[in-house]
């Protein structure tokens, strides 16, 4: 999952928050418990998948057979459950599920760069551009992202309230909202033999009763410690969380829900053994035990070379089949209306194949899906021109999708917040939500 696009970024390379840039996961429990944001309108939560490089809508959600081979492609158009909403052959599976979901194909914002694309996406609002921008690369997060701003103002449970695996997903950390708001971070990928999640599970040659047995050490150290008073107020503080975390690493109910082995084979068959799929339903199994916000990442989709090969064996495939199942199955349980699913990119691909056979970076026009979290299925939002590169009809920014996210999950996107210094910042930025989906 880890590389880098044509603009040498290495994803590795931003900064990261959480459970991967020092800060314990009772350090996080504290932060967050901090906030005291824990009354939400509504009780839905978002699993959010999100395709780094940049999907290419036309052989995907927006397929023009009329269009000239060379910006048609070479996928053939298939009808989907839902009339009027065709798709292109390589997705069979979500062909089957369109009933479920609704498509935005009127997607558009101004900026080629996926460091920018990524933010946008993430948030709702531009990052900016200039030396300052470019300087601070590493910290490209000026805005919060969407699952900071739910850590920041949606209820808090068992479970911390903001997840990302199978890494920490670009620009997807809290801003000026601090550590608090920052995402837990799977940093595994369940469809490995060996998955475990850090944090979660008691370190190696630490059994249960071991671990009892140093609870009770601890307690007497700290009863002993506050009679001499020598623990000062802060680490006094920060014992009750980490008692919570140690409560977290303990709890059955935690534990089963990072355990994805206790599914069975047919279900995890349902999703693919593929990286995105075993995250599909580890982000079902997430939001079930009180997950407020899953972010997942999946990359490589820079298609610049080798777009019909790359889309059709390596990429798509496990999006297909992993979105049509997590669908399914939230349906199946009664979980689809609280649990809002969206994939998003950071862009589309340029209409016209170029010399590599590949497709460019294309940020005028392409496609997102949301579903579930009560929103209205079967639709298809806006339009674009013949060669899907002009949005037509219902022109739809970052902001608006933005919006439209808060909104389903009960979260007001005119909501304002203050940075530090004291500046008010609009979480939205006066993007509107879709009412079409609403």
């Amino acid at each position: 999952m880890l590389g880098d696009y044509c603009d040498g970024l290495d994803r590795r390379g931003f900064l990261r928050v959480g459970s991967v840039a020092g800060l314990s996961l009772a350090q996080l429990m504290q932060l967050q418990a901090a906030q005291g944001g824990d009354k939400p309108l509504k009780d839905v939560n978002c699993i959010f998948i999100f395709i780094i490089g940049g999907m290419a809508h036309q052989d995907m959600w927006d397929p023009k057979p009329d269009a000239p081979a060379e910006i048609r492609g070479d996928f053939r158009q298939i009808k989907s459950v839902v009339p009027g909403m065709n798709l292109t052959e390589i997705l069979p599976h979500v062909a089957k599920v369109t009933d479920k979901l609704s498509l935005i194909r009127s997607m558009m914002h101004n900026d080629p760069d996926h460091t920018a694309g990524y933010h946008v996406m993430m948030t709702g609002q531009h990052p900016g551009t200039g030396p300052a921008f470019n300087r601070n690369v590493a910290n490209n997060n000026v805005h919060p992202s969407l699952g900071s701003m739910v850590a920041k103002l949606g209820r808090s449970g068992a479970l911390p309230p903001y997840i990302s695996l199978p890494n920490f997903l670009n620009s997807g950390g809290p801003a000026f909202l601090g550590a608090s708001c920052a995402p837990f971070v799977i940093e595994a990928d369940p469809a490995s033999p060996d998955f475990s999640v850090r944090d979660i599970v008691l370190p190696e040659g630490v059994t249960s009763a071991r671990s009892v047995r140093r609870q009770e050490a601890l307690r007497r150290l700290k009863d002993f410690e506050q009679q001499a008073e020598r623990a000062s107020k802060d680490a006094q503080s920060l014992d009750v969380f980490q008692q919570k975390a140690y409560s977290l690493m303990t709890s059955k109910e935690a534990k089963q829900a990072f355990d994805i082995s206790r599914e069975d084979e047919k279900t995890r068959e349902e999703y693919g053994m593929t990286s995105l799929g075993q995250c599909c339903l580890m982000g079902r199994r997430l939001v079930e035990a009180g997950c407020r916000f899953v972010s997942i990442e999946n990359g490589h989709w820079d298609t610049h070379r080798q777009n019909t090969m790359s889309l059709r064996d390596l990429l798509v495939p496990p999006l297909d089949r992993g979105l049509a199942a997590l669908l399914t199955d939230l349906d199946r349980r009664g979980m689809l209306d609280s649990t809002l699913v969206v994939v998003a990119t950071e862009f589309g691909r340029s209409p016209r194949i170029n010399q590599m056979a590949g497709r460019d970076h294309w940020p005028g026009a392409f496609s997102v899906v949301m579903a579930g979290g009560g929103i209205k299925p079967g639709q298809v939002i806006g339009a674009t021109d013949k060669d899907a590169a002009s949005v037509t009809n219902r022109p739809t920014s970052p902001a608006d999708f933005a919006a439209t996210i808060l909104s389903v999950l009960g979260i007001d996107p005119q909501t304002i917040l203050h940075t530090p210094v004291g500046r008010p910042i609009q979480l939205a930025g006066g993007g509107r939500p879709v009412h079409e989906l609403l």
